[in-house]
C-alpha cells in the first residue's frame, strides 16, 4: 500500500502512533461470517462498467479517500468475475457497458462498536485497547437499462493498541492490510447477495439469449 492508501486510516494511525506502537495488529470484526470469492458466481463474459467511488467520513465527502478506495474496489471487482471495472478518470472515452458506484462511509457508529465489542470474542478488560474503525457501503449496478442497488452494507475492523494478547482462533494481519480485507468482504456480500435474491438476473439476459438462439438454429422447423 503507498503513502496514500494510509490516509484513509488516519485516525488509526495517529493513535498508534501517540501510543509509539512499533507493530499495529488488526482483525476483523467477528459479528459477520466471512463471505468468499468462491461465494459470488462468475460470469462467462465479465460486466465492463465504469467505476466511479465516493469516500465519506459521517456522511460528507472525503476526498483523499477516493483514489485508495477506487484501485481497492478496481481490484477486488475484478477477481470477482463478476465485473471488469474501467477506470472513468483515464478513460473517458469508454463508455463500457453501463457502471458500478462504491460509497464507502466511515462511521462513528456506537451500534456497529458495540456489536463488534460483543461480537469478537475479546475478554471484558481488552475492550477500550482496540481501536475500532466502523464503515457502511452502498453500490449500485446499472447496465442494460436497469440499476440494481445494495445499501446499508456495514462493517468494521479493529486495530490492538500496544501489546495485548489475542485470543486464539481470531486471525490477525498487518494495520495496513486491514481496510482493503474488510472492503473485500463488504463487496463480496453485496454482490452475493445480489445473487441471492435474483437482483443480477437481468444482467445474463444477454448470454442467456444467445443460448436460446444457437438451440432453436439447430431445431428442425416444419414447412
Amino acid at each position: 500500500m503507498n503513502l496514500s492508501h494510509r490516509g484513509i486510516l488516519t485516525s488509526v494511525f495517529v493513535s498508534l502512533a501517540l501510543m509509539g506502537c512499533a507493530s499495529p495488529r488488526s482483525f476483523l470484526g467477528a459479528s459477520l461470517p466471512v463471505v468468499k470469492y468462491e461465494d459470488v458466481q462468475k460470469r462467462a463474459a465479465p460486466l465492463r462498467l465504469q467505476l466511479t467511488v465516493e469516500f465519506q467520513r459521517n456522511g460528507s465527502h472525503f476526498n483523499q479517500g477516493d483514489i485508495p478506495l477506487r484501485d481497492y474496489a478496481a481490484q477486488i471487482l475484478t477477481d470477482t468475475g463478476v465485473i471488469s471495472p474501467i477506470d472513468v478518470i483515464s478513460a473517458v472515452d469508454d463508455q463500457g457497458e453501463g457502471t458500478v458506484k462504491v460509497v464507502l462511509n466511515n462511521i462513528a457508529d456506537n451500534d456497529i462498536v458495540a456489536a463488534e465489542e460483543s461480537g469478537s470474542g475479546l475478554p471484558r478488560w481488552m475492550v477500550g485497547k482496540v481501536i475500532t474503525d466502523a464503515y457502511e457501503m452502498s453500490i449500485s449496478i446499472t447496465t442494460h437499462g436497469k440499476t440494481t442497488s445494495r445499501k446499508g452494507i456495514k462493517h468494521a475492523f479493529h486495530t490492538v493498541v500496544g501489546n495485548i494478547d489475542i485470543p486464539e482462533g481470531i486471525e490477525t494481519f498487518p494495520s495496513d492490510e486491514a481496510f482493503g480485507r474488510m472492503l473485500r468482504q463488504m463487496i463480496l456480500r453485496a454482490l452475493r447477495d445480489m445473487q441471492k435474491s435474483r437482483g443480477l438476473s437481468w444482467l445474463d439476459i444477454g448470454e442467456s439469449d444467445d443460448l436460446v438462439s444457437l438451440y432453436l438454429d439447430r431445431v428442425p422447423r416444419k414447412i
